[in-house]
């Protein structure tokens, strides 16, 4: 990259965020909406209830000095597997016990878009008549919010609801493999952007679709890496509508990926957010090591987090990343300018911007022990001006290498970067003989640090 372009995306970043600093008042909060996805309750004495209870209180509290919450938004999964055959006592009604022990749906309105685990098969064309059952249990106090065409609620499960002077869409597929919409979803999602937009210029669209948008925010190119079928964990078919409207901001659940990552908000010619999950943590198919699955850690139940939105009275907004595990927020929160005609409130957070700001990881110091079997590589952790994402540990004989182990660091583990591990280490068996080992280190970025070597000779 040029230093002129270098310098030019350095003086976009900086003047963005600077600006939107003064922009937003804190003093001035005047809507407070929580954002939480994947609650996958199952039965209300579980762990999914307590942490998804536990996450409503923590939003509550959060957002009391600043006026109170008024809203709740979840971006599908609510439950587990629904039960609809089951006794009185299903998963949707422990959903709304567990609601109502916190919030009164009339006051504290809740609006939700259906995920896959909200319905018997996941999507298909049944998963509207089947979403019918949220609506029966539920009741009434929890559509008051819903201003759009009841039409298309009740067919197409599309539902345009307003919180305050936010205006909210929800859209639901009606099949996977890839995550597809019907047309006049995707008519309906367009038209009603326009409509929105055309009145508000200025303010912000909130679009909740379960499934992620395909190659915004961490997590939504998966599908590039996982072999779970063509395009089930994002989908492809919302983004020309879209980026359309540079007011509206995507939330996507699905992917349980967590929101320390600053790939975690992104914008384009729109704005998208992950939501995480309230239930377990999920990552990238990378091939680390201590990993139950595939995308799956050994420690998923050590994690619980969500969004808070805060706009204030000129309709910036400010989002706070709740660790409900930790009972705290994640890092800086994210700030928004309102939607301005330039496009200049979608330049923060853009990635492309923020990678060609970013620094390469450092690496200070490595050991190796060999020892009877196995050596023990240890080392410090890396600096960064984030965090580092993954360590490579690659260990050679003769010049050739005889494995690569990919360690995945704790970001994900505490809400901020200084509370990580400050030493790491790993332990390799190895057949008797004299090894190199190699340690480099890579950011959420990609950006690569320098190499470090050692030796050990393995009894």
């Amino acid at each position: 990259m040029s230093k002129i372009r270098h310098l030019a995306l350095l003086a976009a970043l900086l003047l963005g965020t600077a600006a939107f600093s003064k922009d937003f008042n804190g003093k001035k909060v005047v809507l407070n909406l929580a954002v939480m996805s994947d609650t996958h309750v199952d039965a209300y004495n579980t762990v999914p209830a307590y942490k998804f209870r536990s996450a409503l209180i923590q939003e509550r509290d959060f957002a009391a000095p600043y006026g109170g919450l008024d809203g709740v938004l979840l971006v599908g999964d609510l439950v587990d597997s629904p039960a609809w055959n089951a006794s009185k006592y299903t998963q949707i009604d422990d959903w709304k016990r567990l609601y109502e022990s916190v919030f009164n749906p009339v006051e504290v309105p809740m609006v939700y878009a259906v995920g896959n685990h909200d319905v018997w098969k996941e999507w298909t064309p049944d998963t509207y008549r089947e979403a019918k059952q949220f609506t029966h249990r539920f009741g009434p106090d929890y559509y008051r919010t819903d201003v759009g065409d009841p039409v298309m609620r009740d067919s197409l499960e599309c539902r345009h609801c307003v919180i305050g002077d936010v205006h909210i869409l929800c859209v639901t597929p009606d099949g996977r493999n890839p995550v597809v919409y019907p047309e006049e979803t995707i008519r309906w999602l367009d038209e009603t952007l326009a409509q929105i937009t055309k009145e508000h210029p200025d303010r912000y669209v909130l679009v909740l679709t379960h499934a992620m948008i395909y190659g915004t925010v961490y997590g939504s190119l998966l599908d590039d890496v996982y072999p779970k079928g063509n395009g089930y964990w994002s989908t492809k078919v919302l983004t020309d509508v879209l980026k359309k409207y540079p007011q509206a901001i995507a939330f996507g659940g699905h992917l349980h990926f967590p929101l320390n990552d600053p790939r975690s908000i992104w914008q384009g010619d729109f704005t998208s957010m992950g939501t995480a999950s309230v239930r377990y943590m999920a990552i990238d198919n990378g091939g680390y090591e201590a990993m139950a699955g595939l995308t799956i850690m050994k420690d998923k139940d050590e994690f619980s987090q969500g969004l808070l939105l805060q706009f204030d009275n000129k309709g910036n907004l400010r989002v706070q990343r709740m660790d409900f595990y930790n009972q705290t927020t994640i890092g800086e929160p994210w700030v928004l300018r309102h939607p301005r005609k330039d496009g200049s409130h979608l330049k923060t957070y853009s990635h492309q911007v923020r990678a060609a700001m970013n620094n390469a990881p450092v690496l200070r110091s490595l050991e190796a022990e060999g020892l009877e079997g196995k050596v023990i590589v240890r080392w410090a952790a890396g600096e960064d001006d984030e965090f580092v994402h993954t360590y490579f540990v690659t260990v050679s004989r003769d010049g050739k290498a005889v494995c690569t182990k990919k360690v995945l660091a704790d970001f994900y583990h505490v809400p901020q970067p200084s509370a990580m591990k400050k030493a790491w280490s790993l332990e390799i068996p190895l057949e008797p003989g004299s090894y190199e080992v190699s340690l480099t280190a890579r950011d959420s970025w990609d950006a690569e640090s320098n190499a470090l070597s050692a030796t050990a000779t393995v009894r």
